[in-house]
């Protein structure tokens, strides 16, 4: 199975300002990828994952909506296989997740996400790891 297709998940609703969510994700160039030097800046998004850097060409950082949307209305953005949705529905109730305004995706099977989850990741919830589209 291709690594590449298997899609971590997070789902949620935030309503911070823009600058804010996205600098959850920026990842720090200054220091020319040497993790260890003294002013290198870990992104929210790789502590929250356990990790000092990500690659950019998985994620899909989905612009958020103006106000929360049924799932179904906001899972089309996810990449994911039509297949699965109702598997995440069921895990998103379970989570008290009924409507959303945001989404974020990234694909790589090998990532794993340190348990137990955190309650919030830049205010959306990790769902887990489903098959892309």
């Amino acid at each position: 199975m291709d690594r590449y297709n298997q899609i971590h998940l997070w789902i949620g609703s935030n309503f911070e300002k823009e600058e804010n969510y996205q600098q959850y994700f920026e990842l720090d160039y200054s220091t020319e990828g040497d993790f260890e030097a003294l002013n290198y800046k870990v992104c929210g998004f790789c502590k929250d994952i356990g990790s000092l850097w990500y690659d950019q060409d998985f994620i899909g950082i989905i612009p958020r909506f103006e106000k929360e949307l049924p799932l179904e209305d906001i899972l089309p953005f996810s990449s994911i296989d039509r297949s699965e949705w109702g598997k995440i529905k069921l895990l998103c109730n379970d989570l008290g997740i009924y409507q959303a305004n945001a989404l974020f995706w990234y694909a790589d099977a090998e990532l794993t996400i340190p348990t137990p989850y955190k309650d919030s990741y830049n205010g959306l919830k990790y769902i887990g790891v489903f098959q892309g589209d």
